[in-house]
């Protein structure tokens, strides 16, 4: 009986390893969190829905990000540590830094524009199934999405840049 149970647990281990559905990212919200000497601080909340029948962990994250096509914001590092439910959309929060010498230029390429444009690319370390703990490390992240210009401007200006 005991063979049969381990036996059944390998095979459900290798299929979901092959098996895990990238889970889909959106941007729900940004805010600013806080106006420091390294520059804007901002919270970036994705929402995302994990269509997969099991629970996913994103254990870590480090992504390269680029503004409006052109300016690339020191590497994003952080570790969420945090479970996507199967089959529902999660809020992740996201913390990110644009440098003060970035702000003015950022705001000055985007006069006439609504929204900046991003794009994150780079890798995270997930687990799939709670109870087997099925670790994949540097999975593939390649997200495009937009935020909201006066959102950064009401930031610069409560940090004092205008």
């Amino acid at each position: 009986m005991r063979w049969r149970t381990l036996s059944w647990l390998v095979l459900l281990a290798l299929a979901l390893s092959g098996c895990v559905s990238k889970p889909v990212v959106e941007l729900h919200s940004a805010r600013l969190a806080m106006a420091s000497p390294q520059g804007i601080g901002m919270d970036v909340f994705l929402r995302v829905n994990n269509e997969n029948a099991f629970d996913v962990q994103v254990r870590n994250v480090n992504v390269n990000v680029v503004i409006a096509k052109r300016f690339a914001l020191p590497p994003v590092q952080f570790s969420p540590n945090q479970w996507l439910p199967a089959d529902k959309s999660t809020l992740v929060r996201v913390p990110m830094v644009v440098p003060w010498p970035m702000v003015a230029p950022l705001l000055s390429a985007t006069i006439g524009s609504k929204v900046i444009t991003y794009r994150a690319r780079g890798t995270a370390d997930v687990t799939a199934v709670r109870m087997l703990g099925i670790q994949r490390n540097d999975y593939p992240l390649n997200e495009e999405g937009e935020l909201s210009r006066s959102a950064l401007v009401a930031a610069a200006s409560r940090g004092g840049v205008f």
